[in-house]
Parts: C-alpha cells; structure tokens; sequence
C-alpha cells in the first residue's frame, strides 16, 4: 500500500528512514539481546534470574541508546537532505523515528522472555499488535489522500508503542520486576558485546549497503526504485521473523552437541532451498509480482528475481550470523571485516554505482564471502562440541 501510494520522492525519503532505524537500533543493541539468549538459555525457567537478566540489560542499553543517536541522527540528516527532503519533511521525520528506535529497543529486550519460553501464542499475537494499527493508519490515510513519508513512518511509530505496552503488560507478571542489577550478568554481556562491536558495526554499514550507494551515487528515483524491488524480496523477512521467533531460541536452549549439529544442518539447508525458489518464481513470474507495486515500477521485470535474490543471499548471511552469535560464537572482526571490505571494493569497482542493476548485483553477491566465514565458524565450533561430548563420555 505505501509503495503503490506515495510519490517515488517521498517513498525515497520513507526507505532511507527505514534504513537508519534499523541501523541505530543494532548499534544500540550492540549484541545485548544476542547476549540474553546465550546466557538466559541456560536458566530460562527461573523467574528471579531471568528478571536480573532483564533488568541488568535495560541499564546497559540506556548506556548505548544515546551514543547510537548521537552518530547516527547527523548522517540520517544529510542523506534525507541530499535526497530532496525539505527542512520541515526532515524535521518531522526525525523525532518519529527516534521515537520508534526507543520502543523497538525496549521490545527487543523484552521478547527474548517470550521467545526462550517459547510462548507461541502471545509472540503471534505481539506480531498483530504492531502490524494490525500500522495497516489501519495507513489504510485510512490512502483512503484519504493524504498519506505521505511522515504519516507513514507515524503510523510504524504508533503500532511500535502499542507493541511494546502490550509485551511489557506480558512480561512483567513472568519475572521478578525488581530484581537487581547483576554484575556478573553484565561482566558476561559485556564480554559479548565487546567481541561483537567491531562486527555491529560493520554490519551497519553492509547491511544496507544498496541505499548507501544508490543514495550516494544515483538520485532519489533510483532510490525509491531499489526500496521498491526490495519489497518483493520481503517475503525472506517473514521468515527471517518465523526463525528468530521459533527457532533461534530453541537452537539457543539446546546444550546437546548433535542435536545442535543436525538442527543446524537442516536450518540452513531449508532456507537455502527456499531462498532458490523464490527466485526461481520471481524470473519465471515477475510480472505477477510487480503488479504489487503499481504502475511506477512496472518497467523493472528483468530486475525482480536480482532483488529477491539478494535479499535472500543477505537473509541467509544474517541468519548464520545469529545462528553462532545465539551460542555465544562470535567470529573473529580482525578477518571478517578487512576480507568483506576488500571484497565489496572489488564489487563496487566491477559495477556501475549509479543503477538499481549494478547495486543488485552487489547486493547479491556481498554476503557470500561473510556467509562461508560464519558457516566455518559454526562448524568448527560444532566439532569442538562433539569432541568436548566424546572426551567426557
């Protein structure tokens, strides 16, 4: 509804917000909520734990919030300014998304209470209370005319909110809300989070690194044309959801060597195949789904199955990511990050900048390198499990 709605200007203005958010809600995170999985899997089931778990992250991610905002506000700046943004359409778009940024990183603390306890329902019906009011506003101001970037990220600030008061209604019953801060809880986080910075980092900037480009060297109807093929390529984000919800959290609690070994193999298997479908469909069937995003982007059928491509491929390097991060596997920074940069150097001096093609393909091709690293770590982390098991059998 939002890409068939707004002008290509402003739906370039609501991508580049929506690369930001994400953005400074990882540096705020900063591998905190990845930490609570890898320490509470082991004491989920305890109230008064989990509960100093709980508490001792919030003060953490107080700590975080605020360098997060002060880095990345200026750049988010600039890049909606040198995009055609007006002063007034900036300076209502930026307290909406800080605002939104706050409740996301709240609820991402939060979730992990639900999630380890696996409480299917309610993580559903969290899901529902954020997508359910977002529609709605939406849907009233297309009826009315009226949407436009601002009203659209509003209605994503208002449905965050709403998620959030409903989660913290959940969870608060389930723990010992006054639990006191843990130093030991935070000596365990921080150790963490401090293998994983130089990585968040990183993957600020690589994660999103199509807008970046396009942004830089293309202009705000390339933007807007690249967010918009983006979209289709979507569908991975409800699986990525489904696996952080259900299956992340299983794989976390899990202290069996082989059985870790096989959920492993068949995760990544079953989403690889998936990521090979959807492509599939997408170069046999393209029209089909850029009838979903009107008639400005009609003309970018060759260009459908790159872009469900690439979002597959970055899906898959983000899911192996969490895949070790959730076990407390933190790949090495000093080798991944100077072999990816060198690697999308290359990329970038092989494709042309300034078109939505030239970004695809390296949007498709990025993550493979990170992919194979993580999936050596995880495997010889996996290994070293099975031998640890044999050796004490």
């Amino acid at each position: 509804m939002v890409v068939r709605t707004l002008p290509k200007e402003d739906y370039a203005w609501f991508i580049i917000v929506n690369t930001f958010g994400p953005a400074m809600n990882l540096l705020s995170d900063n591998g905190i909520t990845n930490s609570l999985s890898a320490i509470g899997g082991k004491f989920w089931q305890d109230d008064v734990r989990m509960g100093s778990l709980i508490k001792t992250a919030m003060i953490l991610r107080k700590q975080m919030v605020v360098l997060s905002f002060v880095t990345i506000t200026p750049l988010l700046i600039w890049m909606l300014f040198r995009n055609k943004a007006s002063i007034s359409t900036i300076a209502l778009l930026l307290p909406m998304v800080l605002t939104g940024v706050f409740f996301q990183l709240n609820t991402g603390v939060f979730s992990v209470v639900l999630n380890l306890r696996q409480q299917v329902g309610r993580m559903q019906a969290l899901v529902f209370a954020s997508v359910l009011p977002r529609l709605a506003l939406i849907a009233l101001f297309a009826a009315l005319a009226v949407l436009n970037a601002p009203l659209a990220i509003a209605a994503s600030t208002v449905a965050l909110a709403a998620q959030f008061w409903l989660l913290k209604r959940w969870v608060k019953p389930q723990i010992f809300w006054n639990a006191p801060f843990d130093e030991e809880f935070k000596k365990a986080m921080l150790a963490i989070v401090k293998r994983q910075a130089p990585l968040t980092i990183y993957y600020c900037v690589q994660g999103q690194i199509g807008i970046w480009l396009i942004s830089i060297f293309g202009n705000v109807h390339r933007v807007a044309e690249l967010g918009a093929l983006g979209r289709i390529g979507m569908i991975f984000g409800v699986l990525v959801s489904t696996t952080s919800a259900l299956i992340l959290p299983r794989f976390a609690r899990c202290q069996d060597a082989g059985r870790l070994r096989s959920r492993y193999v068949l995760i990544l298997s079953g989403f690889t195949c998936i990521i090979i479908l959807g492509s599939l469909f997408a170069k046999l069937l393209p029209n089909s789904l850029l009838w979903l995003l009107g008639a400005q982007y009609a003309e970018f059928g060759d260009l459908v199955w790159l872009a469900v491509l690439a979002t597959g491929t970055a899906s898959l390097a983000g899911l192996l990511y969490s895949l070790n991060v959730n076990k407390g596997w933190i790949p090495s920074a000093a080798i991944i990050v100077p072999v990816d940069i060198a690697n999308q150097l290359v990329l970038c001096m092989a494709f042309d900048l300034s078109t939505v093609r030239g970004v695809l393909l390296i949007g498709v091709l990025t993550p493979i390198i990170p992919s194979l690293m993580n999936l050596f770590v995880g495997i010889k982390k996996l290994k070293s499990m099975s031998q640890s098991a044999i050796a004490m059998d």
